[in-house]
């Protein structure tokens, strides 16, 4: 916030010196001419912030734009890129009118109204597919400010380097959600735009975007499909088989080696809301590849922000502690009754039957965990799997197992900070 505060004030001085008569230079980038009231970007090109797209001038006037685009830049909550508020096969680039400046290789372009950029008729190549990361592109078309869809995630088709810049991006739904009572999504169809997976340079996780929805309850970043894949190939993607028998340990390596983390109690919670509650996915098996479920009702697996697979499909590695305490067995204790059985209050012995402490030899060779009994500590698993019934849910959770245990039902769900 004193960065943010800094800058602006920086910059509405500099905006304040119209009086001067005098031209100022900014770093040799920008120079602004306070008796003319112009402002020279020193780039091949730049167009007026006061006709938006499609424009050809080579000034804008200051001091007003030097203040609106600082405004935007300096403001996390001025977002390049959001979803639209009905049609759910496009979003929405500048949609507050702010003032944008756009460089797309050696020339800037400044974009000053809303432009709404469709998956269908703006994408570069080949038709809509379901589950499926797409970019938006600021492309420099024969010296116009246009954007392109694309799901390239370098530059779209026809364009390079130098005449494009990715600005954001989205994921596509894999299934029809259908109709669903007081859910988010209710009425989505498949290749619908998922509107907490838009992202753009002023708001995304710290990780690659792909694959990923924004939880504002919980302020993450989180997968939409339980993981597939294992280290840097670990993935939230449609159809992927799903990473199963490998314990908590390797499931906090595969995240990490791809910027994430294992979600946690709370996290999960506020992820999994709107979810199927007390069922598992119809057909009561394992699922085997990611998305796209519905449950023994009918009704679509899908959180209100669009997590895939949340209950009823897989138990999911938290990275909550909990505990498991199992007395020893066969403790055999004498009892001595003395006297009248109804009043006597001494004669029992006392016995522990707290399991002794001891070191466990973790799988991979990295180290011993020193544990109380046979289990001692123990994750958290969440979600409930495909044969759970009314145990599955949003808040079920199972704190039985520990850090070590593989199984084919339990999988994980990576999270990210915003960037």
């Amino acid at each position: 916030m004193k960065r943010k505060s800094f800058i602006i004030a920086i910059l509405t001085a500099l905006a304040a010196l119209v009086s001067l008569g005098a031209t100022l230079t900014w770093y040799g980038a920008i120079s602004y001419d306070t008796g003319t009231g112009v402002l020279t970007f020193n780039k091949a090109a730049v167009f007026s912030s006061t006709v938006g797209m499609g424009a050809t001038a080579t000034q804008i006037t200051a001091p007003a734009d030097i203040i609106k685009m600082s405004q935007f830049l300096v403001d996390k909550d001025k977002r390049y890129v959001e979803a639209h508020d009905s049609d759910h096969t496009q979003v929405v680039v500048n949609k507050g009118g702010n003032t944008i400046p756009i460089e797309i290789g050696s020339s800037t372009f400044v974009l000053a109204s809303a432009t709404n950029v469709d998956i269908n008729t703006d994408l570069d190549t080949g038709t809509v597919a379901e589950g499926t990361d797409y970019c938006v592109y600021a492309v420099n078309s024969s010296g116009a400010l246009d954007f392109v869809i694309s799901a390239n995630t370098t530059w779209p088709d026809g364009y390079s380097a130098s005449t494009s810049t990715k600005i954001g991006g989205f994921h596509t739904l894999c299934v029809s959600v259908g109709t669903i009572s007081g859910h988010t999504l209710s009425g989505y169809v498949q290749d619908d735009i998922l509107p907490a997976s838009i992202w753009d340079l002023k708001h995304r996780p710290v990780c690659d975007p792909g694959g990923m929805v924004y939880s504002e309850a919980a302020n993450i970043w989180v997968d939409i499909y339980v993981a597939s894949g294992t280290g840097i190939s670990t993935a939230s993607a449609f159809g992927g088989t799903i990473s199963d028998t490998r314990d908590w340990m390797d499931f906090v390596d595969d995240f990490h080696a791809v910027g994430k983390q294992l979600l946690s109690d709370t996290e999960f919670q506020a992820i999994a809301a709107g979810s199927n509650e007390e069922t598992n996915i119809a057909g009561s098996a394992d699922p085997v590849t990611t998305g796209g479920h519905s449950n023994t009702a009918g009704r679509r697996m899908i959180s209100n922000i669009g997590v895939e697979d949340a209950a009823g499909a897989m138990w999911q590695w938290l990275r909550d502690q909990s505990y498991r305490f199992d007395a020893a067995a066969n403790h055999t204790h004498q009892v001595t009754v003395s006297g009248d059985p109804e009043t006597v209050t001494s004669g029992n012995p006392s016995g522990d039957v707290a399991p002794a402490l001891g070191w466990y030899d973790l799988p991979g060779s990295k180290g011993s965990l020193y544990r109380q009994g046979s289990y001692g500590d123990t994750k958290l698993h969440a979600g409930g799997d495909w044969n759970d019934g009314s145990d599955c849910g949003s808040r079920g959770r199972r704190a039985a197992y520990s850090r070590w245990i593989a199984s084919s039902n339990i999988g994980g769900r990576g999270r990210a900070e915003p960037k």
